[in-house]
Protein backbone atom coordinates (compact mmCIF):
# COMPACT_ATOMS: atom_id res chain seq x y z
CA UNK A 1 0.00 0.00 0.00
CA UNK A 2 1.40 3.28 -0.95
CA UNK A 3 0.50 6.17 0.71
CA UNK A 4 1.01 9.90 -0.55
CA UNK A 5 0.42 12.79 1.97
CA UNK A 6 -0.82 15.98 0.23
CA UNK A 7 0.13 19.02 1.85
CA UNK A 8 -2.47 21.60 2.80
CA UNK A 9 -3.04 24.58 0.82
CA UNK A 10 -1.48 27.60 2.59
CA UNK A 11 -2.85 30.49 0.27
CA UNK A 12 -6.29 29.18 0.31
CA UNK A 13 -8.64 32.38 -0.17
CA UNK A 14 -11.26 32.52 2.10
CA UNK A 15 -14.08 34.87 0.70
CA UNK A 16 -17.13 35.75 3.20
CA UNK A 17 -20.51 36.08 1.72
CA UNK A 18 -21.55 38.71 3.49
CA UNK A 19 -25.35 40.40 3.74
CA UNK A 20 -26.05 44.01 5.30
CA UNK A 21 -29.00 44.51 7.28
CA UNK A 22 -30.42 48.67 7.10
CA UNK A 23 -33.22 49.88 8.81
CA UNK A 24 -34.60 53.72 8.48
CA UNK A 25 -37.42 54.02 11.28
CA UNK A 26 -39.38 57.05 10.09
CA UNK A 27 -40.33 58.42 6.77
CA UNK A 28 -38.66 61.84 7.07
CA UNK A 29 -36.59 63.01 4.61
CA UNK A 30 -33.67 62.96 6.53
CA UNK A 31 -34.19 59.46 7.32
CA UNK A 32 -34.50 58.82 4.03
CA UNK A 33 -30.97 60.48 2.73
CA UNK A 34 -29.24 58.01 5.96
CA UNK A 35 -31.21 55.27 4.07
CA UNK A 36 -29.40 55.96 0.65
CA UNK A 37 -26.17 56.52 2.38
CA UNK A 38 -26.10 53.35 4.60
CA UNK A 39 -26.85 51.58 0.88
CA UNK A 40 -23.88 53.29 -0.61
CA UNK A 41 -21.66 52.26 2.57
CA UNK A 42 -22.47 49.16 2.47
CA UNK A 43 -21.49 48.50 -1.48
CA UNK A 44 -18.24 50.21 -0.72
CA UNK A 45 -17.21 47.81 1.81
CA UNK A 46 -17.51 44.89 -0.35
CA UNK A 47 -15.93 47.21 -3.42
CA UNK A 48 -12.76 47.75 -1.21
CA UNK A 49 -12.64 44.21 0.19
CA UNK A 50 -10.61 41.51 -1.51
CA UNK A 51 -11.89 38.86 0.59
CA UNK A 52 -15.37 39.58 0.96
CA UNK A 53 -18.27 39.73 -1.72
CA UNK A 54 -21.61 41.54 -1.22
CA UNK A 55 -24.47 38.89 -1.32
CA UNK A 56 -27.26 41.42 -1.04
CA UNK A 57 -28.72 44.22 1.19
CA UNK A 58 -32.21 43.83 3.23
CA UNK A 59 -33.35 47.28 3.46
CA UNK A 60 -36.28 48.24 5.71
CA UNK A 61 -37.53 51.62 5.04
CA UNK A 62 -40.02 53.42 7.05
CA UNK A 63 -41.06 51.16 9.94
CA UNK A 64 -40.77 49.97 13.92
CA UNK A 65 -38.13 47.99 15.21
CA UNK A 66 -39.70 47.04 17.71
CA UNK A 67 -41.34 43.85 16.55
CA UNK A 68 -39.75 41.57 13.65
CA UNK A 69 -43.50 41.11 12.43
CA UNK A 70 -44.07 43.80 9.68
CA UNK A 71 -40.11 43.92 8.44
CA UNK A 72 -40.55 42.26 5.28
CA UNK A 73 -36.78 42.73 4.32
CA UNK A 74 -36.14 41.72 7.89
CA UNK A 75 -37.64 38.42 7.35
CA UNK A 76 -36.71 37.96 4.08
CA UNK A 77 -32.71 37.94 5.01
CA UNK A 78 -33.58 35.22 8.11
CA UNK A 79 -35.19 33.33 5.30
CA UNK A 80 -32.13 33.56 2.79
CA UNK A 81 -30.13 32.24 6.20
CA UNK A 82 -31.99 28.81 6.54
CA UNK A 83 -31.29 28.72 2.95
CA UNK A 84 -27.30 29.50 3.53
CA UNK A 85 -27.34 32.06 1.34
CA UNK A 86 -24.51 34.63 3.20
CA UNK A 87 -21.88 33.69 5.79
CA UNK A 88 -22.08 37.09 8.03
CA UNK A 89 -24.23 40.03 8.29
CA UNK A 90 -23.28 43.23 9.24
CA UNK A 91 -25.28 46.31 10.80
CA UNK A 92 -25.13 49.56 12.29
CA UNK A 93 -26.12 49.05 15.51
CA UNK A 94 -28.54 46.44 18.05
CA UNK A 95 -31.40 49.00 17.49
CA UNK A 96 -31.35 49.19 14.00
CA UNK A 97 -31.39 45.23 14.05
CA UNK A 98 -33.99 45.06 16.93
CA UNK A 99 -35.05 47.39 19.94
CA UNK A 100 -36.99 44.00 21.31
CA UNK A 101 -34.64 42.06 23.57
CA UNK A 102 -36.37 38.89 22.73
CA UNK A 103 -36.79 39.20 18.77
CA UNK A 104 -32.88 40.15 18.84
CA UNK A 105 -31.58 37.35 20.84
CA UNK A 106 -34.02 34.75 18.90
CA UNK A 107 -32.80 36.19 15.42
CA UNK A 108 -28.75 36.17 16.90
CA UNK A 109 -29.34 32.78 18.11
CA UNK A 110 -30.46 31.01 14.94
CA UNK A 111 -28.04 32.94 12.65
CA UNK A 112 -25.44 30.97 15.36
CA UNK A 113 -26.62 27.76 15.08
CA UNK A 114 -26.93 28.26 11.14
CA UNK A 115 -23.09 29.32 10.96
CA UNK A 116 -23.92 32.88 10.44
CA UNK A 117 -22.15 35.72 12.23
CA UNK A 118 -23.30 39.11 13.28
CA UNK A 119 -21.63 42.41 13.62
CA UNK A 120 -22.95 45.55 15.14
CA UNK A 121 -20.28 48.10 13.96
CA UNK A 122 -21.14 51.18 16.50
CA UNK A 123 -21.33 48.70 19.43
CA UNK A 124 -18.34 46.64 18.10
CA UNK A 125 -19.78 43.55 19.29
CA UNK A 126 -19.39 40.23 16.74
CA UNK A 127 -21.19 37.29 18.02
CA UNK A 128 -18.14 35.01 16.61
CA UNK A 129 -16.82 36.16 19.97
CA UNK A 130 -17.91 34.61 23.35
CA UNK A 131 -19.06 37.83 24.90
CA UNK A 132 -21.13 38.63 22.31
CA UNK A 133 -24.54 37.61 23.23
CA UNK A 134 -24.33 39.30 26.89
CA UNK A 135 -23.28 42.52 25.34
CA UNK A 136 -25.78 42.41 22.78
CA UNK A 137 -28.34 41.48 26.05
CA UNK A 138 -27.93 44.26 27.79
CA UNK A 139 -27.31 46.80 24.74
CA UNK A 140 -31.34 45.22 23.88
CA UNK A 141 -32.39 45.97 27.39
CA UNK A 142 -31.63 49.00 27.49
CA UNK A 143 -32.28 49.86 23.26
CA UNK A 144 -36.42 48.51 24.42
CA UNK A 145 -36.26 51.09 27.78
CA UNK A 146 -35.46 53.46 25.21
CA UNK A 147 -37.94 52.57 22.89
CA UNK A 148 -40.64 52.45 25.77
CA UNK A 149 -39.74 55.54 27.09
CA UNK A 150 -39.85 57.58 23.40
CA UNK A 151 -43.57 55.28 23.20
CA UNK A 152 -44.67 56.62 26.38
CA UNK A 153 -43.96 60.09 25.62
CA UNK A 154 -45.43 59.96 21.96
CA UNK A 155 -48.85 58.34 23.25
CA UNK A 156 -48.82 60.79 26.00
CA UNK A 157 -48.16 64.13 23.13
CA UNK A 158 -51.02 62.27 21.15
CA UNK A 159 -53.57 61.94 24.04
CA UNK A 160 -53.35 65.84 24.62
CA UNK A 161 -53.87 66.59 21.02
CA UNK A 162 -56.80 64.40 20.86
CA UNK A 163 -57.93 66.29 24.20
CA UNK A 164 -57.26 69.68 22.45
CA UNK A 165 -59.06 68.77 19.19
CA UNK A 166 -55.58 69.54 17.22
CA UNK A 167 -54.59 65.55 16.72
CA UNK A 168 -54.46 65.15 12.94
CA UNK A 169 -54.37 61.22 11.68
CA UNK A 170 -52.50 60.88 8.86
CA UNK A 171 -54.14 57.81 7.58
CA UNK A 172 -57.15 58.95 5.45
CA UNK A 173 -60.35 56.92 4.92
CA UNK A 174 -61.13 55.66 1.25
CA UNK A 175 -62.11 58.78 -0.57
CA UNK A 176 -59.91 61.64 1.09
CA UNK A 177 -56.02 61.94 0.45
CA UNK A 178 -53.61 63.48 2.72
CA UNK A 179 -52.10 66.27 1.40
CA UNK A 180 -49.92 69.28 3.29
CA UNK A 181 -51.43 67.77 6.85
CA UNK A 182 -55.16 68.01 5.17
CA UNK A 183 -57.52 65.31 4.59
CA UNK A 184 -58.98 66.12 0.99
CA UNK A 185 -61.85 64.58 -0.92
CA UNK A 186 -60.31 62.16 -3.58
CA UNK A 187 -62.52 61.56 -6.86
CA UNK A 188 -63.51 59.17 -8.44
CA UNK A 189 -62.69 57.27 -4.74
CA UNK A 190 -65.13 59.43 -3.23
CA UNK A 191 -67.63 58.99 -5.46
CA UNK A 192 -67.66 55.51 -5.03
CA UNK A 193 -68.59 56.13 -1.30
CA UNK A 194 -71.72 58.10 -2.13
CA UNK A 195 -72.51 55.22 -4.69
CA UNK A 196 -71.93 53.07 -1.42
CA UNK A 197 -74.42 54.64 0.41
CA UNK A 198 -77.20 55.25 -2.14
CA UNK A 199 -77.04 51.66 -3.08
CA UNK A 200 -77.28 50.37 0.35
CA UNK A 201 -80.54 53.13 1.11
CA UNK A 202 -81.72 51.38 -2.39
CA UNK A 203 -82.15 48.02 -0.38
CA UNK A 204 -78.58 46.69 -1.37
CA UNK A 205 -76.76 44.37 1.02
CA UNK A 206 -73.40 44.89 1.82
CA UNK A 207 -72.09 41.90 0.56
CA UNK A 208 -74.38 42.28 -2.85
CA UNK A 209 -72.65 46.10 -2.97
CA UNK A 210 -69.09 44.54 -2.68
CA UNK A 211 -69.27 41.83 -5.67
CA UNK A 212 -70.99 44.56 -7.68
CA UNK A 213 -67.95 47.04 -7.21
CA UNK A 214 -65.42 43.85 -7.46
CA UNK A 215 -67.15 43.08 -10.86
CA UNK A 216 -67.09 46.46 -12.33
CA UNK A 217 -64.09 47.62 -10.99
CA UNK A 218 -61.97 44.46 -10.93
CA UNK A 219 -60.37 45.59 -7.35
CA UNK A 220 -60.85 43.31 -3.98
CA UNK A 221 -63.92 44.61 -2.13
CA UNK A 222 -65.00 42.72 0.89
CA UNK A 223 -68.64 42.59 2.57
CA UNK A 224 -66.90 44.05 5.94
CA UNK A 225 -65.09 46.77 3.88
CA UNK A 226 -68.59 48.41 2.81
CA UNK A 227 -69.86 47.58 6.19
CA UNK A 228 -67.11 49.94 7.55
CA UNK A 229 -67.53 52.14 5.19
CA UNK A 230 -70.89 53.04 6.19
CA UNK A 231 -70.52 53.00 9.71
CA UNK A 232 -67.92 55.25 9.45
CA UNK A 233 -68.03 59.06 10.99
CA UNK A 234 -65.56 60.79 8.23
CA UNK A 235 -67.84 60.67 6.04
CA UNK A 236 -69.80 63.47 7.14
CA UNK A 237 -66.52 65.24 8.21
CA UNK A 238 -65.94 64.11 11.72
CA UNK A 239 -63.44 61.88 13.41
CA UNK A 240 -63.70 59.61 16.70
CA UNK A 241 -60.38 59.21 17.75
CA UNK A 242 -58.52 56.51 19.74
CA UNK A 243 -60.55 53.91 18.44
CA UNK A 244 -57.86 51.20 18.67
CA UNK A 245 -54.52 51.68 20.75
CA UNK A 246 -50.90 50.36 21.38
CA UNK A 247 -50.55 48.55 24.38
CA UNK A 248 -47.47 49.92 26.25
CA UNK A 249 -45.30 46.63 26.49
CA UNK A 250 -43.26 45.24 23.36
CA UNK A 251 -43.63 43.74 21.04
CA UNK A 252 -46.58 46.95 20.70
CA UNK A 253 -49.79 45.29 19.65
CA UNK A 254 -52.76 47.36 18.36
CA UNK A 255 -56.23 46.50 20.24
CA UNK A 256 -59.55 47.90 19.76
CA UNK A 257 -60.33 50.52 22.53
CA UNK A 258 -63.53 48.65 24.71
CA UNK A 259 -63.65 51.24 26.65
CA UNK A 260 -59.97 50.77 28.86
CA UNK A 261 -59.22 54.46 27.25
CA UNK A 262 -61.80 57.07 26.35
CA UNK A 263 -62.20 58.10 22.77
CA UNK A 264 -62.60 61.46 21.39
CA UNK A 265 -65.29 62.83 18.83
CA UNK A 266 -64.27 65.71 17.14
CA UNK A 267 -66.69 67.30 14.74
CA UNK A 268 -65.62 68.95 11.53
CA UNK A 269 -61.87 67.64 11.15
CA UNK A 270 -62.60 67.84 7.09
CA UNK A 271 -64.54 68.05 3.74
CA UNK A 272 -67.75 65.70 4.45
CA UNK A 273 -68.74 63.29 1.25
CA UNK A 274 -71.93 62.29 2.90
CA UNK A 275 -74.55 64.84 4.09
CA UNK A 276 -75.55 64.19 7.99
CA UNK A 277 -79.07 62.90 6.87
CA UNK A 278 -78.21 60.53 4.70
CA UNK A 279 -75.67 59.16 7.00
CA UNK A 280 -77.95 59.04 10.08
CA UNK A 281 -80.47 57.23 7.54
CA UNK A 282 -78.10 54.48 6.80
CA UNK A 283 -77.04 54.17 10.62
CA UNK A 284 -80.67 53.26 11.24
CA UNK A 285 -81.01 50.97 8.79
CA UNK A 286 -77.87 48.98 9.76
CA UNK A 287 -79.53 48.80 13.03
CA UNK A 288 -82.94 47.47 11.89
CA UNK A 289 -81.42 45.36 9.12
CA UNK A 290 -78.74 43.44 11.94
CA UNK A 291 -81.69 42.97 14.33
CA UNK A 292 -84.16 41.88 12.07
CA UNK A 293 -82.86 40.00 8.50
CA UNK A 294 -79.44 41.52 7.07
CA UNK A 295 -79.57 39.65 4.05
CA UNK A 296 -82.86 42.18 3.16
CA UNK A 297 -85.59 39.16 2.73
CA UNK A 298 -83.54 36.59 1.67
CA UNK A 299 -82.91 33.59 3.99
CA UNK A 300 -79.47 33.87 5.64
CA UNK A 301 -78.78 29.77 4.49
CA UNK A 302 -79.94 30.24 0.71
CA UNK A 303 -77.49 29.57 -1.91
CA UNK A 304 -75.12 28.86 1.10
CA UNK A 305 -75.69 25.27 2.01
CA UNK A 306 -74.51 22.38 -0.57
CA UNK A 307 -75.05 18.87 -0.53
CA UNK A 308 -71.71 16.53 -0.54
CA UNK A 309 -73.21 13.61 -2.35
CA UNK A 310 -75.11 15.28 -5.10
CA UNK A 311 -73.63 18.81 -5.42
CA UNK A 312 -76.92 20.24 -5.64
CA UNK A 313 -78.09 23.12 -2.97
CA UNK A 314 -80.74 23.18 -0.68
CA UNK A 315 -83.63 24.35 0.21
CA UNK A 316 -85.76 25.81 2.66
CA UNK A 317 -89.18 23.88 3.59
CA UNK A 318 -91.15 23.88 6.91
CA UNK A 319 -92.31 20.30 8.37
CA UNK A 320 -95.01 20.44 10.88
CA UNK A 321 -94.47 23.73 12.19
CA UNK A 322 -90.25 23.58 12.09
CA UNK A 323 -88.03 24.69 9.79
CA UNK A 324 -85.69 22.33 7.66
CA UNK A 325 -83.13 22.71 5.21
CA UNK A 326 -82.82 19.71 2.82
CA UNK A 327 -81.15 19.20 -0.95
CA UNK A 328 -83.30 19.71 -3.93
CA UNK A 329 -82.68 16.71 -5.40
CA UNK A 330 -83.31 15.08 -2.53
CA UNK A 331 -86.75 16.70 -2.09
CA UNK A 332 -88.05 16.13 -5.49
CA UNK A 333 -87.34 12.62 -4.87
CA UNK A 334 -85.66 10.82 -1.86
CA UNK A 335 -84.43 8.01 -3.90
CA UNK A 336 -81.67 11.06 -5.79
CA UNK A 337 -80.05 11.55 -3.01
CA UNK A 338 -79.64 9.80 0.38
CA UNK A 339 -79.18 13.02 2.56
CA UNK A 340 -81.63 13.83 4.81
CA UNK A 341 -83.29 17.61 5.66
CA UNK A 342 -81.15 18.84 8.66
CA UNK A 343 -83.15 21.37 11.17
CA UNK A 344 -82.48 25.11 11.35
CA UNK A 345 -82.16 25.78 14.60
CA UNK A 346 -79.29 22.77 14.34
CA UNK A 347 -77.04 24.39 11.24
CA UNK A 348 -77.23 27.98 13.47
CA UNK A 349 -76.02 26.20 16.90
CA UNK A 350 -72.97 24.50 15.19
CA UNK A 351 -72.34 27.88 13.82
CA UNK A 352 -72.37 29.26 17.37
CA UNK A 353 -69.74 26.21 18.71
CA UNK A 354 -67.44 27.05 15.68
CA UNK A 355 -67.64 30.64 16.01
CA UNK A 356 -66.97 30.35 19.66
CA UNK A 357 -64.23 27.71 19.17
CA UNK A 358 -62.50 30.41 16.61
CA UNK A 359 -62.87 33.60 19.35
CA UNK A 360 -60.93 31.40 21.63
CA UNK A 361 -58.47 29.54 19.84
CA UNK A 362 -58.28 32.09 16.90
CA UNK A 363 -54.79 33.01 17.16
CA UNK A 364 -53.52 29.39 17.91
CA UNK A 365 -55.63 28.44 14.48
CA UNK A 366 -55.00 31.54 11.93
CA UNK A 367 -51.71 32.72 12.45
CA UNK A 368 -49.92 29.85 11.12
CA UNK A 369 -52.29 29.82 8.07
CA UNK A 370 -51.48 33.60 7.99
CA UNK A 371 -47.24 32.59 8.36
CA UNK A 372 -47.41 30.44 5.56
CA UNK A 373 -48.58 32.55 3.17
CA UNK A 374 -46.46 35.64 4.15
CA UNK A 375 -43.28 32.90 3.52
CA UNK A 376 -45.12 31.75 0.11
CA UNK A 377 -45.27 35.22 -1.23
CA UNK A 378 -41.71 35.81 0.06
CA UNK A 379 -40.51 32.62 -1.67
CA UNK A 380 -42.16 33.97 -5.07
CA UNK A 381 -40.55 37.36 -4.44
CA UNK A 382 -37.43 36.18 -3.42
CA UNK A 383 -37.05 33.59 -6.69
CA UNK A 384 -38.88 36.09 -8.80
CA UNK A 385 -35.87 37.56 -11.43
CA UNK A 386 -38.07 40.69 -12.37
CA UNK A 387 -37.99 41.64 -9.11
CA UNK A 388 -34.08 40.94 -8.50
CA UNK A 389 -33.83 43.67 -11.36
CA UNK A 390 -36.22 46.00 -10.18
CA UNK A 391 -34.66 46.21 -6.68
CA UNK A 392 -31.68 47.06 -8.39
CA UNK A 393 -33.18 49.69 -10.19
CA UNK A 394 -35.06 51.01 -7.31
CA UNK A 395 -31.56 51.53 -5.38
CA UNK A 396 -30.37 53.21 -8.00
CA UNK A 397 -32.90 55.61 -8.03
CA UNK A 398 -33.12 55.92 -4.17
CA UNK A 399 -29.12 56.45 -4.46
CA UNK A 400 -29.94 59.23 -6.89
CA UNK A 401 -32.14 60.87 -5.23
CA UNK A 402 -30.03 61.40 -2.57
CA UNK A 403 -26.95 62.91 -5.02
CA UNK A 404 -29.34 65.37 -6.40
CA UNK A 405 -30.94 66.52 -2.43
CA UNK A 406 -27.01 67.06 -1.74
CA UNK A 407 -26.34 69.12 -4.98
CA UNK A 408 -29.57 71.13 -3.53
CA UNK A 409 -28.78 71.66 -0.36
CA UNK A 410 -24.93 72.85 -1.89
CA UNK A 411 -26.45 75.60 -4.09
CA UNK A 412 -25.53 73.90 -6.79
CA UNK A 413 -28.81 73.13 -8.23
CA UNK A 414 -31.71 75.37 -8.22
CA UNK A 415 -34.87 74.67 -6.52
CA UNK A 416 -37.13 74.33 -9.59
CA UNK A 417 -34.39 71.82 -11.35
CA UNK A 418 -34.50 69.89 -8.16
CA UNK A 419 -38.03 70.10 -7.99
CA UNK A 420 -38.50 68.82 -11.52
CA UNK A 421 -35.92 66.18 -10.89
CA UNK A 422 -37.18 65.06 -7.51
CA UNK A 423 -40.81 64.76 -9.30
CA UNK A 424 -39.17 62.49 -11.82
CA UNK A 425 -37.06 60.03 -9.67
CA UNK A 426 -40.32 59.70 -7.31
CA UNK A 427 -42.73 58.88 -9.87
CA UNK A 428 -39.92 55.89 -11.00
CA UNK A 429 -40.07 54.80 -7.43
CA UNK A 430 -43.22 54.42 -7.95
CA UNK A 431 -43.61 52.19 -11.12
CA UNK A 432 -40.39 50.00 -9.95
CA UNK A 433 -42.56 49.58 -6.98
CA UNK A 434 -45.70 48.99 -8.41
CA UNK A 435 -44.02 46.43 -10.99
CA UNK A 436 -42.56 44.69 -8.38
CA UNK A 437 -45.78 43.77 -6.87
CA UNK A 438 -46.80 42.89 -10.27
CA UNK A 439 -44.39 40.67 -10.70
CA UNK A 440 -45.04 39.01 -8.16
CA UNK A 441 -48.30 37.12 -9.37
CA UNK A 442 -49.40 36.78 -5.96
CA UNK A 443 -52.83 38.51 -6.41
CA UNK A 444 -54.96 35.64 -5.24
CA UNK A 445 -52.42 34.55 -1.85
CA UNK A 446 -52.73 38.26 -1.29
CA UNK A 447 -56.49 38.27 -1.38
CA UNK A 448 -56.88 35.22 0.72
CA UNK A 449 -54.31 36.57 3.18
CA UNK A 450 -56.60 40.21 3.48
CA UNK A 451 -59.81 38.08 4.06
CA UNK A 452 -57.77 35.79 6.71
CA UNK A 453 -56.89 39.20 8.66
CA UNK A 454 -60.85 40.58 7.98
CA UNK A 455 -61.61 37.52 10.11
CA UNK A 456 -58.96 38.14 12.23
CA UNK A 457 -60.11 41.69 12.71
CA UNK A 458 -63.79 40.33 13.02
CA UNK A 459 -63.24 37.44 16.14
CA UNK A 460 -61.37 40.53 18.05
CA UNK A 461 -63.68 42.83 17.64
CA UNK A 462 -66.65 40.46 18.56
CA UNK A 463 -67.43 39.15 21.72
CA UNK A 464 -68.86 35.33 22.49
CA UNK A 465 -71.66 34.06 20.36
CA UNK A 466 -74.93 33.33 23.17
CA UNK A 467 -77.47 33.40 20.59
CA UNK A 468 -77.11 33.54 16.00
CA UNK A 469 -76.09 36.18 14.51
CA UNK A 470 -77.34 36.28 10.90
CA UNK A 471 -75.69 39.78 10.37
CA UNK A 472 -71.48 37.53 11.60
CA UNK A 473 -72.94 34.68 9.77
CA UNK A 474 -73.21 36.76 6.43
CA UNK A 475 -69.58 38.17 7.35
CA UNK A 476 -67.43 35.49 7.61
CA UNK A 477 -69.10 31.97 5.96
CA UNK A 478 -68.63 31.74 2.45
CA UNK A 479 -70.17 28.15 2.11
CA UNK A 480 -71.64 25.29 3.96
CA UNK A 481 -71.20 21.60 2.68
CA UNK A 482 -73.18 18.97 4.00
CA UNK A 483 -71.23 16.33 4.59
CA UNK A 484 -74.21 14.18 6.05
CA UNK A 485 -77.43 14.50 8.44
CA UNK A 486 -74.80 14.75 11.22
CA UNK A 487 -72.15 16.32 10.33
CA UNK A 488 -71.00 19.52 8.30
CA UNK A 489 -68.14 21.51 7.13
CA UNK A 490 -68.63 25.73 7.81
CA UNK A 491 -65.90 27.57 5.27
CA UNK A 492 -65.43 30.51 6.59
CA UNK A 493 -63.36 34.23 4.02
CA UNK A 494 -59.91 33.16 3.83
CA UNK A 495 -60.65 29.60 2.50
CA UNK A 496 -60.18 27.77 6.26
CA UNK A 497 -62.87 24.68 6.58
CA UNK A 498 -64.05 23.82 10.07
CA UNK A 499 -66.06 20.76 10.52
CA UNK A 500 -69.11 20.16 13.30
CA UNK A 501 -71.31 17.70 14.40
CA UNK A 502 -75.06 18.35 14.53
CA UNK A 503 -77.02 18.50 17.47
CA UNK A 504 -80.82 18.58 17.33
CA UNK A 505 -82.93 20.09 19.95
Amino acid sequence: MVITKIQAATDVKIITRLAAYIRVSSDSDDQIHSFSAQYRYYNNIAANSTDTILIDIYADEGITGTCTDKRDEFNRMMNDARKHKFDRVIVKSVTRFARNTKDCLEAVRELKQLGISVYFEENNIDTNKTEGETLITLLGMVAQNESLSISKNMRWGIQKRMQNGTYINCSSAYGYRYEDRKHLVDEPAADTVRRIFSDYLSGSGVKEIAEALEEETGETWHATKIRYILGNERYIGDSMFQKKYNTETLPFRKKRNRGELPRYYVEGTQEPIINRETFNAVQELLKQRENNNPQGHQYIFTKKIVCSHCGHSFKRVVIKGVVYWVCNYHNKNSKNCPMKPIPETAIQDAYIRMFNKLKRFGQEIISPAVSQLEDLIMKKQCGNQQILISRGELTAAREKMNQITRLHSNGILSDDIYNAQKKEIEAKIMRLKELMTAACDTDRIISTLDKLSDLMDILDEHEVMAEFDEAMFGLTIEKITALSENEIMFRLIGDVEFKETIERR
